[in-house]
């Protein structure tokens, strides 16, 4: 029977594993016991939320896959070595390993127990300290949004959101700024001793704040360090084929950890790459000679639900921001993380055709500023 090792168990790596799931033998790998919904884990961190309900344990989580709880060291032809001291072999390897954030904001605690305390820990000194949150993209202004006056929103971008319409960003700063939260645009932030940091502005001015938590919400470095180094671009994401989302005719990569536009590092794009890569590796498999008939992947329309606290927010569909009201948001965000949480079916085949917007679509090209992907067989 065809072997897939998934690497990462988030939205693409358990999306491969559930479509491969019964079909042929699938081992996912993790370093952690648990699959945590970080798109919400502000709520946790920040607010009220209870953080449990957004931490799932992998194990028994897929009928019918092998969980192993490592990390992988090193990639090989046919195998891939593991830090337990495991070598698995495959016959087609799925890297879905994601990115690195800072802590608390992304997980890296090896068990469920140990993240769920992590996080009790970081709320109780978020509680009583002003915080400043540093980055002004979707995860900073969520947070922002959350923490509502008790904050500092800085970011060295002129514009919150810089990725978003004009008329989202527009919104973010007015509401986040009706919330009495404090925003800096175009400033650097650097954090000292502890409970004190800095902010420099573009003239130069510098601002000390003391009695703070820093909360760094931005960027992305990833997880690809056991990759061979001629697979990895310039930032050391992995190259890939953009049609086939293969870095060579045995290894895919698929979600943040895979070389492509920055504007598709959401949760969504890797739901959707992990599903026609599991379909792409059936069609590989059970065909002769290895030929393959799947139609090259089209990247669908770009879905963006945005929160600014508990009663506000944006939806934006490609370039469009959708008149939906704003107290309707949180509640359209809780039915996607009930339904994403699930993994449920989108599915690509069907959002795929929809139509989007060819300024945004040719604006996330340019965005892709990686290096070419590695030849592969066009089969």
């Amino acid at each position: 029977m065809t072997v897939v090792v998934v690497l990462g168990g988030s939205f693409a790596g358990l999306q491969v594993a559930l479509e491969l799931s019964g079909r042929v033998e699938v081992v996912l790998v993790d370093p952690r016991d648990y699959w945590e919904f970080t798109p919400s884990i502000h709520t946790a961190l920040c607010g009220d939320r209870d953080p449990s309900q957004l931490l799932t344990p992998l194990d028994g989580f897929l009928a019918k896959v092998k969980f192993v709880q490592a990390a992988a060291t090193r990639v090989g032809e046919k195998s891939v070595f593991l830090s337990n001291g495991q070598e698995v072999g495959f016959d087609f390897l799925v890297v879905a390993t994601g990115c690195s954030y800072p802590e608390p904001v992304r997980a890296i605690e090896p068990t469920r127990e140990k993240r769920l305390a992590a996080l009790d820990a970081a709320r109780a000194r978020l509680r009583n300290k002003k915080v400043v949150v540093v980055g002004g993209g979707a995860v900073g202004v969520e947070v922002a949004g959350e923490l509502g006056s008790n904050c500092i929103l800085a970011t060295n971008a002129r514009e919150l959101v810089p990725d978003c319409p004009e008329a989202t960003r527009t919104k973010a700063l007015s509401t986040l700024l009706a919330m009495g939260v404090r925003v800096v645009l175009e400033c650097r932030v650097a954090e000292g001793e502890e409970g004190k940091c800095e902010l420099r502005t573009k003239d130069g001015v510098v601002e000390t704040i003391e009695g703070v938590e820093c909360l760094w919400c931005f960027g992305g470095k990833p997880n690809a360090s056991f990759m061979p180094p001629e697979l990895l671009d310039a930032r050391g994401f992995v190259k890939i084929d953009e049609g086939s989302r293969r870095c060579t005719p045995t290894i895919y990569a698929v979600g943040d950890v895979a070389a492509k536009p920055d504007a598709q590092r959401l949760a969504s794009y890797a739901h959707l790459e992990g599903e026609y890569v599991a379909h792409h590796i059936l069609s590989s498999s059970s065909s002769e000679g290895g030929n393959n008939n799947t139609a090259p992947y089209a990247p669908p329309p770009r879905f963006v639900a945005l929160s600014f606290g508990p009663t506000n927010g944006a939806f934006v569909y490609d370039a469009t921001p959708l008149p939906i009201p704003g107290r309707a948001i949180p509640y359209l965000k809780a039915l996607i993380e009930r339904w994403f949480i699930r993994l449920l079916p989108m599915p690509y085949a069907i959002l795929k055709l929809l139509p989007g917007d060819p300024k945004a679509r040719a604006w996330a090209k340019k965005q892709h500023k990686s290096t070419p992907a590695v030849a592969v067989a066009t089969t």
